[in-house]
C-alpha cells in the first residue's frame, strides 16, 4: 500500500535503472491514455490529475496531453573504422545504466570507451605504472564484451553466447550498482562483479562511441581492451542510446561535431560488395557492413583497394629500422603481417623489445624456416606455471629469394603463425598474457640487455610491415611518424653485404672451423673475371672435407662425409666469370639431401650412407697456402686461389667479418669491391666503341669507330688526299699473307667527290679475290669477290659526299655482309640459294650411282672454300692505282686488326706513300691507350686447323690459348695459292700474321683454318687417297666426254665443277683493268662442263 511518503512514477523516473526490481533502465517514449491507479480504498486518475495541474502531481520534461506521433531517435551508421563521435562525461559514481541497440555484420569493433583520471599504481613487477578507471564495450570476433576497472583490476565479461554480427538488431542494457551489475543482450542477462573493494567508478572526460580519435595523446588505453590496441573501430549502426535513463540524440551530436564517416540512417545493402571485384593486385575481398574490405596482406600493396605500392626496405646485415614507441606499450593481442625476401637461411625479421624486461615477440629466419618466439618474462614476475618462451615454426626453404608472407595473430594465450599457406598454432602456458615493449625492431636487434643469444642480422628485403593496424615502413618513409630510426635503404636494391676483394690468386684468409655437423646452410656472393679458383675449403677427421670452387666459370660443390668424395656442379646457363655478382646457396638437411643453388638454378642430390660432416682445422676462404694444393682430395680441381670479390658470407647462420675475424691472412685483401664495381655502362665508350670489362676496370675497343683514345673520343690517324690523288699501299710479306672467312673494315672520311675508291684489298696476283670500298654517284658502297661473282652492298638512301665527317663500317662473314654509315640503318646482304647444289641435282641422274657421293662431297668442300678471301696481298688506300681518285680526308682506318693509317704515320716498312697525301697533326698513341687483355681459357677460340694436300682436306679442332684482341677476323690458309673454286695447287705452309711493329694478329672467336705440315705417313696416305679420287674423276670425265656437249652448256657464273682442261684444279682469274670497274673479267663466258 502507498504511504504518504511514497512516489508513483509514470513514464519513467530520474534514475530508472536504480529503481528496486527495475529490469530496464530507459524511460518510456510514446503515448499513454487514461492512466488510472486504484485499490480497495482509492482511485487515482493520474493522467487527468497531471493535465489539470493537481498539486500532488509533478511533471518533468516534455509531456503533451494529447496523443500524437512521437519523433523517434534516428539511428546512426558508422561507415568506416575511423569514424566516431564524442559524448559528454558520464557522471556515474556508485550507480549508472547504459542501453543501446546495435547492428552490424563485422566481427570486431570498439563500441564505447571512457576512462578516468590517471593515477600511479604499483603492479606485480613492483614498478610504477599509470592506471585508470575505465568502462568499455567492444565487439571481438563477433562476441560482445563488457570491460570494467574500478581501481583494483580489470574484469572482462562475455555477454553473448553466440556471435552477434549477423546483421540483426541487438538490444544491450547495462546496469551497475556499486561493484555489482548486469549486462543484458536481448534480455539474456549476465551478472558481473568488479574487482577490489571500491564501489566508485571515477570517470573523467568524454565518452567515445564507435571508435577513438586519431590523436590519442591524452588517452590511456587499457591493455585488456584488445580492439583499442588492435585499432579496430566499429562499423555498423547504433540507435536508442540511453545513459542513466535519459536518451541521447546521437544523430544531432554527429551533425554538430561534423563527424566524418557517420550517417543518420541505417539500411543494409542487399548486394554483396565484393561482386564488383573492387580489390586490386590479387587482394582478398571480404564483405563488411555496407562496404567491401580488401585484405592487402601478401600483395605488396596497400590502400582501400590495395592500389598503392608498399615501400620496400633493403637490409645488408648492418642495417635496421627501429620504431621507438612514444610510451611504453602493453598489449595482450597483436596482429603482425609483412612480406620478406632473402637468400640467407638466418636473420632477424621483426621483434618487439623492452628496455626493462625480456619481453619480446620475435620473428626470425632459422634454418630457412620462420621462427616465432614469444617471451612474456614470466619468471621475472613470478609466473609459477610458466614453461618459458613459446616457440612456433612455419614454412621451409624460405631462403629462395622469393617473396614470402608472414602473419601472426595473438589473442591472450592463443598464438597463430602463418607463412604463406603453412599454419602453426599454439597455446601459451601460464597466467601472464601481457607483452611489454618500447621498440619494434627489424633487421638487427639493438636492445640486447635481456637477450642471451642475439639473433643473426637480416640480409634481404622487407615490405608491408603492419603491426596492430599501422603500416610502419610507409609511415616512416612518408614522415607520418617521428619516432622512426631508419638505417636501412628504401627500394628493391641489389644487396651486397660486407664485400671483400682478393686482389691476387695467391691471397687467402682462414677462419674458425665451419660448424656443419648435422646440417648446413651456406650463402655467399661472388664477382670475378677469372674462370677458376678456390672459394672455400675445410678439411676434417678422416676423409671428411668440404670445398667450393669455380671451375671453368662454373660452381662446383665437392664434399666427403665418409662415403667417398662427391661433386655437385652448378648448372648455370653460362660461365659466371662475367664480372657480375652471383648468389650461391648450399644446403644439407638431416636427410642428407644436398642442394646447390646458383642464382636461380638448383641442383639437388641425395647421398646415402654417413650423414655427418666432421670438420677440423681452419676454414680457408679464397685460396690455400701454396703447399696445400698438392694434397687436395680427389675431385677437387682448383690449383689456384680466387681472384675477385666475396660478399654476404653466411656460414650456417654466422656472418663473419672476413677481415676482422680472420685467424690468418695472406696476400692483398681489401675491404670493399672497388675494382669490379667499375662496370661497362652505355656511355663508357664514345662513338660506338665497344666496352670490354676487365677486373680493374674496362677498356674500349675503338677498332670500328675511326677514333682512338681510352674512350674512343680522340681522332684517329688522319691523312688528307689532294686533288691530284695519292696512294698509301700496304703490302703483306710474301710468307705472311692471310686468308679470311670473315672481315671487318671501318674508316672515317669526309669528301665532296662523286666517285672514288677509298680502300681496296687485293689477293695475290692471279687469284682475283678483292674487297673494295668506294663512292659511286655520291653514295658509299662495297663490292667484293671471293669466288666467281661480284657481291655488292650499298647505302642507297643518302649521299655521303656532303663534306661532313662520316664513319662507314663493313663486315663480312662468308657471302653475308653488312654496311652501315654513322648511326644510319644497317644494310644487309645475304646470298640466296646454292647454285652448285642445284646444278648437281639436275645432272645427278646422269652420273653413275657409285660416283654420286664423291662428287657431292667434293662440291660441298668447294662451297666452303667459296666463303674465303684468299691470300690477301695488299691494301691500297686512295684509289690512285685504279684511276678512281679519292679527294678528302681519311681517318682511323681499321681492317682485320690492322690500323693502316697509324702504321703509315709510324713509318712502317711495309707501307709506301706516293702522290698528294699529307698526315694531319701528330700520330695518336692508339696502341698505348687500349689495353690488350688475355681471354680466359674457357673463352678461348676454337681453332680449325686444316692441312691441304691436292684435293683432300683434313680438319682438327684445338684449343687456342692466344691472347684475344677485339677482332673476329678469321684467318685461313696463308700461302701464295688459293683455296678458292677448283684450285688444287700444292702450297708451302706459312703463318698469316702481319709483321708491322706493335700489332698482334690473333684469331677472334670464330673458326680459323690454317695450313700446316703433318707427319710423313699422314702425307703419304692423304696423297694416295687424293690420287685415287682424281683417277676416278678422270675416268668419269673420259667416259662421258662423247655425250652431246650442247646439253651441258652452262653460264660460268653458275658452274659447279671444272672442265677437263682445268682438271688440275687451277682456275686463273683475270682482272678487268677498266678504271670504272673492280669486277672480275669473265673468261670464256660460255663454258662446257663434262662429268
Amino acid at each position: 500500500m502507498l504511504g504518504s511518503d511514497d512516489f508513483f512514477y509514470v513514464g519513467g523516473s530520474p534514475s530508472t535503472a536504480d529503481l528496486p526490481g527495475s529490469p530496464v533502465s530507459n524511460n518510456f517514449m510514446g503515448c499513454l491514455k487514461e492512466v488510472v491507479y486504484k485499490n480497495n480504498d482509492i482511485r487515482l486518475e493520474l493522467s487527468r490529475l497531471a493535465r489539470i495541474g493537481d498539486t500532488k502531481m509533478k511533471i518533468y520534461g516534455e509531456v503533451v496531453f494529447k496523443c500524437e506521433n512521437v519523433a523517434t531517435l534516428d539511428p546512426i551508421n558508422f561507415e568506416t573504422p575511423e569514424a566516431y563521435i564524442s559524448l559528454p562525461k558520464w557522471n556515474t559514481k556508485r550507480m549508472g545504466s547504459i542501453s543501446f541497440d546495435f547492428r552490424t555484420t563485422e566481427p570486431n569493433g570498439l563500441i564505447l570507451f571512457t576512462h578516468g583520471k590517471p593515477q600511479e599504481r604499483k603492479d606485480a613487477r613492483s614498478q610504477k605504472n599509470t592506471k585508470v578507471d575505465f568502462f568499455a564495450v567492444e565487439l571481438l570476433d563477433g562476441n560482445l564484451y563488457l570491460l570494467l576497472d574500478m581501481g583494483s583490476g580489470t574484469i572482462k565479461v562475455k555477454a553473448t553466447q553466440k556471435k552477434a554480427n549477423d546483421g540483426e538488431w541487438y538490444h544491450v542494457d547495462i546496469q551497475r550498482d556499486g561493484r555489482s551489475g548486469t549486462i543484458s543482450v536481448n534480455s539474456r542477462r549476465t551478472p558481473f562483479t568488479a574487482s577490489g573493494e571500491s564501489e566508485i567508478l571515477d570517470l573523467e572526460g568524454d565518452m567515445y562511441l564507435g571508435g577513438l580519435p586519431e590523436n590519442r595523446a591524452g588517452l590511456i588505453l587499457p591493455t585488456e581492451l584488445w580492439t583499442a590496441m588492435l585499432n579496430y573501430g566499429y562499423v555498423g549502426c547504433i540507435r536508442d542510446l540511453f545513459i542513466d535513463g535519459r536518451s541521447k540524440n546521437i544523430r544531432q551530436l554527429a551533425e554538430m561535431q561534423n563527424a566524418a564517416g557517420v550517417k543518420s540512417s541505417c539500411s543494409r545493402m542487399s548486394a554483396k560488395q565484393c561482386d564488383s571485384y573492387p580489390c586490386k593486385n590479387n587482394a582478398v575481398c571480404k564483405d563488411g557492413w555496407n562496404r567491401f574490405i580488401c585484405d592487402c596482406t601478401g600483395t605488396g600493396y596497400w590502400g582501400r583497394t590495395c592500389e598503392r605500392e608498399a615501400s620496400i626496405l633493403s637490409y645488408d646485415g648492418s642495417m635496421y629500422m627501429k620504431i621507438i614507441m612514444p610510451m611504453v606499450m602493453h598489449t595482450e593481442a597483436e596482429d603482425v603481417s609483412f612480406r620478406f625476401m632473402s637468400q640467407r637461411a638466418y636473420g632477424l625479421l621483426v621483434a618487439t623489445t623492452s628496455r626493462d624486461s625480456a619481453d619480446t615477440l620475435r620473428l626470425e629466419l632459422d634454418g630457412g624456416r620462420v621462427k616465432l618466439m614469444v617471451n612474456l618474462d614470466c619468471i621475472r614476475i613470478n609466473c609459477n606455471s610458466s614453461k618459458g618462451p613459446e616457440t612456433l615454426y612455419a614454412g621451409q626453404k624460405l631462403n629462395d629469394n622469393e617473396w614470402h608472407t608472414v602473419r601472426v595473430v595473438r589473442r591472450g594465450k592463443s598464438l597463430k603463425l602463418t607463412v604463406d599457406d603453412d599454419v602453426a598454432e599454439g597455446t601459451m602456458v601460464g597466467d601472464h598474457t601481457r607483452l611489454e615493449f618500447h621498440n619494434i625492431e627489424t633487421g638487427i636487434m639493438t636492445e640486447k640487455r635481456y637477450i642471451s643469444v642475439v639473433p643473426s642480422s637480416f640480409i634481404g628485403h622487407l615490405q608491408s610491415l603492419m603491426f596492430n593496424g599501422l603500416l610502419y615502413i610507409d609511415l616512416c618513409k612518408n614522415g607520418d611518424i617521428d619516432y622512426c630510426e631508419l638505417k636501412a635503404r628504401f627500394g628493391l636494391r641489389n644487396i651486397i653485404a660486407d664485400p671483400v676483394t682478393f686482389k691476387t690468386k695467391s691471397s687467402y684468409l682462414s677462419l674458425a672451423t665451419l660448424q656443419a655437423y648435422t646440417s648446413m646452410h651456406l650463402f655467399f656472393q661472388f664477382k670475378t673475371t677469372s674462370p677458376d679458383g678456390f672459394i672455400l675449403f675445410n678439411s676434417g677427421d678422416g676423409n671428411d672435407f668440404i670445398a667450393v670452387e669455380l671451375v671453368k666459370g662454373y660452381i662446383h660443390y665437392v664434399f666427403d662425409l665418409g662415403n667417398g668424395p662427391n661433386v655437385i656442379k652448378g648448372n648455370s646457363d653460362r660461365p659466371l666469370n662475367d664480372n657480375q655478382w652471383h648468389n650461391v646457396v648450399i644446403t644439407r638437411d638431416n636427410s642428407n639431401t644436398h642442394s646447390l643453388k646458383v642464382d636461380t638454378k638448383v641442383v639437388t642430390q641425395v647421398i646415402n650412407g654417413a650423414k655427418n660432416l666432421d670438420l677440423k682445422g681452419d676454414l680457408y676462404m679464397a685460396g690455400l697456402a701454396q703447399g696445400m694444393y698438392s694434397n687436395l682430395p680427389k675431385l677437387v680441381a682448383s690449383r689456384d686461389g680466387f681472384q675477385g670479390c666475396l660478399a654476404s658470407v653466411d656460414l650456417n647462420g654466422r656472418l663473419p667479418d672476413l677481415i676482422n675475424d680472420a685467424l690468418h691472412r695472406s696476400g692483398q685483401i681489401e675491404r670493399g669491391c672497388e675494382g669490379p664495381s667499375t662496370t661497362c655502362q652505355e656511355d663508357s665508350c664514345a662513338n660506338q666503341g665497344v666496352c670490354m670489362q676487365q677486373w680493374e676496370g674496362f677498356t674500349c675497343d675503338c677498332s670500328m669507330t675511326s677514333y682512338s683514345g681510352n674512350q674512343c673520343n680522340d681522332p684517329g690517324a688522319t691523312y688528307i688526299f689532294g686533288k691530284s690523288g695519292g696512294l698509301i699501299l700496304y703490302t703483306w710479306p710474301a710468307n705472311d699473307r692471310p686468308s679470311t672467312r670473315s672481315d671487318r673494315l671501318a674508316v672515317g672520311f669526309s669528301t665532296t667527290v662523286k666517285d672514288g675508291i677509298l680502300v681496296r684489298i687485293d689477293s695475290a696476283p692471279g687469284l682475283g679475290d678483292f674487297l673494295q670500298l668506294h663512292i659511286e654517284q655520291g653514295k658509299i658502297g662495297v663490292v667484293f669477290n671471293i669466288g666467281t661473282v661480284d657481291i655488292s652492298i650499298k647505302e642507297e638512301r643518302t649521299p655521303v659526299n656532303d663534306g661532313k665527317y662520316h664513319v662507314v663500317r663493313f663486315t663480312r662473314n662468308g657471302g653475308n655482309a653488312t654496311l652501315q654509315v654513322d648511326n644510319w640503318p644497317v644494310n644487309e646482304h645475304y646470298p640466296t640459294g646454292n647454285t652448285d647444289n642445284e646444278r648437281f641435282q639436275m645432272v645427278k641422274q646422269k652420273i653413275p650411282f657409285k660416283y654420286n657421293r664423291p662428287v657431292e662431297e667434293w662440291l660441298q668442300e668447294k662451297g666452303r672454300q667459296l666463303t674465303i678471301f684468299n691470300t690477301q696481298a695488299q691494301i691500297a688506300i686512295g684509289g690512285k692505282d685504279k684511276g678512281r681518285l679519292f679527294q678528302g680526308q681519311l681517318s682511323g682506318l681499321y681492317y682485320d686488326g690492322l690500323k693502316v693509317l697509324n702504321m703509315a704515320a709510324e713509318n712502317n716498312p711495309n707501307i709506301k706513300i706516293n702522290g698528294s697525301v699529307r698526315l694531319v697533326g701528330e700520330v695518336p698513341s692508339i696502341l698505348g691507350t687500349t689495353q690488350t687483355t688475355s681471354m680466359p681459357p674457357e673463352m678461348s677460340t676454337t681453332v680449325m686447323e686444316t692441312t691441304t694436300t691436292m684435293a683432300t682436306t683434313t680438319t682438327r679442332k684445338n684449343r687456342s690459348t692466344a691472347s684475344i684482341q677485339p677482332t673476329s677476323d678469321d684467318l685461313v690458309s696463308s700461302a701464295e695459292c688459293s683455296s678458292d673454286d677448283e684450285d688444287f695447287v700444292e702450297c708451302e705452309p706459312s703463318t698469316a700474321n702481319p709483321t708491322e711493329p706493335g700489332i698482334r694478329r690473333v684469331p677472334g672467336a670464330s673458326e680459323v683454318i690454317r695450313e700446316s705440315s703433318s707427319t710423313t705417313g699422314m702425307v703419304v696416305g692423304i696423297v694416295a687417297a687424293a690420287a685415287l679420287c682424281i683417277l676416278i674423276l678422270l675416268y668419269a670425265m673420259y667416259k662421258y666426254r662423247n655425250r652431246d656437249e650442247g646439253s651441258y652448256q652452262v653460264d660460268e657464273t653458275r658452274n659447279y665443277i671444272s672442265n677437263s682442261a682445268q682438271s688440275n684444279g687451277t682456275l686463273m682469274k683475270e682482272k678487268q683493268q677498266s678504271s670504272k670497274s673492280g669486277h672480275k673479267k669473265q673468261k670464256n663466258k660460255d663454258r662446257e662442263y663434262y662429268v
